[in-house]
């Protein structure tokens, strides 16, 4: 049985999981197929009005509770010497890291800089290399997103079976036996 504060965390992180997905799909499946469609003027104008709305205090809330409720999960499982659910929380809480953070940090924040400077009216010769990056870098996070996601919620519902014991018992060997 779960102790009853081990899942506080553990609600937290899917839902601060499945929120981020769902704005992450959201981009993936609508926004950036519609954005790839614009000239580039109005690419850059777009892009820049929506680099400036999402630097906003609820999506930090998102965007760092998810992978902070993530690995707290993970701790507070080893706290509480369940090991096998404190690496399957630690194993989304590192995907989380690399695949949603770490790919932010090192792709899509510095491209939204670099389309904050752009002027409309002078696009960058390169400007769809960089749209059709950062394109790919959001479905990165966005599939890393979704995986952590599922796999949070199977924890928090699965929780019994997957920390569970394992079923196997190794005999000892005869020259061991009495």
């Amino acid at each position: 049985m779960t102790p009853k504060f081990l899942i506080i965390p553990q609600i937290a992180a899917v839902i601060m999981t499945g929120l981020l997905s769902g704005v992450f799909l959201g981009n993936t499946l609508d926004l950036a197929p519609a954005m790839q469609q614009l000239d580039a003027s109005t690419y850059i104008q777009l892009q820049q009005k929506l680099n400036q709305t999402i630097s906003n205090y609820g999506f930090a809330l998102l965007f760092f509770g998810a992978v902070i409720f993530l690995f707290l999960s993970a701790a507070m499982a080893a706290w509480q010497s369940c090991r096998r659910m404190a690496m399957y929380w630690l194993f989304v809480a590192l995907l989380h890291f690399v695949g949603v953070y770490w790919v932010s940090v090192i792709t899509i924040i510095p491209l939204h800089q670099e389309m904050l400077a752009w002027n409309p009216s002078v696009p960058p010769s390169d400007w769809q290399s960089l749209r059709d990056s950062w394109v790919n870098s959001n479905g990165v996070r966005t599939l890393a997103e979704l995986v952590c996601f599922l796999a949070s919620l199977i924890l928090v519902v699965m929780w019994e079976k997957v920390a569970a014991p394992s079923k196997y018992v190794m005999r000892k060997p005869e020259w061991e036996k009495p």
